[in-house]
């Protein structure tokens, strides 16, 4: 009889961490025209991503991203899913991780439970390959690996009008 060994995390990004969160920078939808606004901030125990979602001109989203970290796919290496711990407001978001070298980045959403500190659990099997504007990128390979990322970001979009607010506290890999 045979069992699998019992998984691991290793924290990939830990927000509860000044140094590591004062390190994150926004980039909103004003950059294609939209209205939208976001800042991050150091909460309490994590890296807060709060804002206004706006539709006019055509916006609709704004992000936040980490520095670029060649540790983090030496963390994330063996992955079977990521973990972003956080405290959501309701709404979905958006965990894009990506190798700087390449033009794709893999993505996958996930709703939040608005008030609840949880752990939300993202399979490497269901992250999608994207390009630049996150629209599907056929030539990439279809399946993540993990050991490739140096970089994470954290989207709202898909027309979510009004304000948002999620506080994350780190990001995992389970093995």
């Amino acid at each position: 009889m045979s069992s699998s060994p019992p998984a691991s995390d290793a924290v990939v990004v830990d927000l509860g961490v000044a140094d590591e969160a004062t390190a994150w920078t926004t980039m909103n939808d004003p950059v294609m025209g939209g209205r939208s606004t976001s800042e991050v901030a150091i909460d309490d125990g994590g890296l807060r991503f709060s804002g206004n979602i706006s539709l006019d001109n055509n916006g609709g989203f704004a992000s936040t991203r980490g520095p670029l970290d060649p540790d983090i796919g030496r963390k994330a290496a063996g992955a079977r899913s990521f973990g972003v711990h956080a405290e959501g407001d309701g709404k979905t978001y958006l965990l894009k991780v990506r190798d700087s070298t390449q033009p794709w980045s893999y993505v996958q959403r996930f709703a939040t439970e608005a008030g609840a500190v949880r752990t939300y659990d993202l399979p490497v099997d269901r992250f999608e390959p994207v390009g630049m504007r996150l629209e599907p990128a056929p030539d990439a390979p279809q399946t993540l690996d993990p050991s490739t990322i140096d970089q994470v970001a954290v989207y709202i979009l898909d027309k979510q009008q009004g304000p948002f607010r999620i506080t994350i506290d780190g990001i995992t890999a389970t093995t």
